[in-house]
């Protein structure tokens, strides 16, 4: 089988890698492992798919699959291994996407000051991921060096992600380092759980000091902060980043300052992802049409509005 090959010259993230190595194991070799290459054919890609799907396999989990497996078999093909690729064109169920959950700044606050209860340093942890917008691994990996608390700029250069129960240390997802500046008010905050650290120290730790793993604090904290301040069960850690989303714009931030303080690799992304935040952005702007075409001449003022809808417009493209 030509996948065990192609995957050993992947360059990607180890989580990344990982994921595809169990899909290899679980889902492909299995079924491919003793198929010559030039016998696979679309039908047999087809059947295979549908008997994921008939195991009440995720439809994420079978897309995925099919797509390690495509993309394993164009290699093949550009190698001249075989004339078509016979994954190329079979479709997968499409996965149902989760819509962002936005907190309120009044949400955030309850939520933090409860969690702070369960584990110390929580409050701070919370704050910080609802106003910068950083990955849960981004957060686990930050350094003390990386934070500028005076000029309220943290340096997003490292992540760690966990792997079979291991810890590791990385680039970010966009393997881009970046700045993100934050409020006055998150820089009191982290001010005294900065006190004492060296350079090289974590900023957010486990209570008995070491690395912050996401099941352990899920269990001891989080989940318990949700039962006890009345919010939904189903609120994940990685919602406070669609929150930070949400209050940056509200504040006010282009589609653009958020792209880069979330780390997406483009606008679109960003747009993609939370194209429901602008909705408002639109409703005021038909407000403010109200108002301007109301006056008795509105000569003057069109190229204003113009502009105005041009500038929108781009933005939610």
């Amino acid at each position: 089988m030509w996948a065990p090959e192609w995957l050993a010259g992947l360059d990607i993230k180890p989580k990344t890698l990982e994921g595809y190595h169990s899909l290899l194991r679980s889902r492909i070799l299995p079924t491919f492992g003793d198929v010559k290459l030039s016998q696979l054919s679309p039908s047999m890609v087809r059947r295979w798919v549908a008997e994921m799907s008939g195991e009440g396999l995720s439809a994420s989990r079978v897309k995925q699959a099919r797509a390690v497996l495509r993309q394993s078999l164009e290699v093949a093909r550009t190698d001249g291994l075989i004339g078509t690729n016979p994954a190329q064109g079979v479709k997968a169920p499409q996965s149902r996407r989760r819509e962002p959950v936005y907190l309120t700044a009044e949400q955030v606050a309850e939520l933090a000051r409860t969690a702070e209860g369960f584990q110390e340093g929580s409050e701070a942890l919370v704050w910080f991921l609802s106003l910068t917008g950083l990955r849960w691994g981004e957060a686990v990996a930050l350094r003390r060096s990386s934070l500028d608390l005076m000029r309220r700029r943290v340096t997003v250069s490292e992540s760690a992600t966990e792997i079979h129960g291991k810890l590791v240390f990385g680039s970010p997802k966009s393997h881009k380092s970046r700045v993100v500046v934050f409020p006055r008010f998150l820089a009191d905050r982290l001010t005294d759980r900065c006190a004492g650290l060296g350079p090289e120290d974590q900023v957010f730790t486990a209570p008995k000091g070491g690395y912050l793993r996401s099941a352990n604090y899920r269990k001891t904290a989080w989940k318990p902060a949700l039962r006890a301040a009345g919010f939904d069960e189903s609120l994940r850690i990685h919602d406070l980043r669609a929150t930070a989303a949400s209050l940056m714009i509200a504040a006010g931030a282009s589609i653009k300052a958020v792209q880069r303080a979330l780390g997406h690799a483009s606008a679109k992304v960003t747009l993609d992802t939370y194209a429901g935040l602008f909705e408002d952005d639109l409703e005021a702007l038909a407000d403010r049409l109200d108002e301007r075409l109301s006056v008795t001449n509105v000569a003057p003022v069109l190229p204003a509005l113009e502009a105005e809808v041009r500038e929108l417009h781009e933005k939610a493209l």
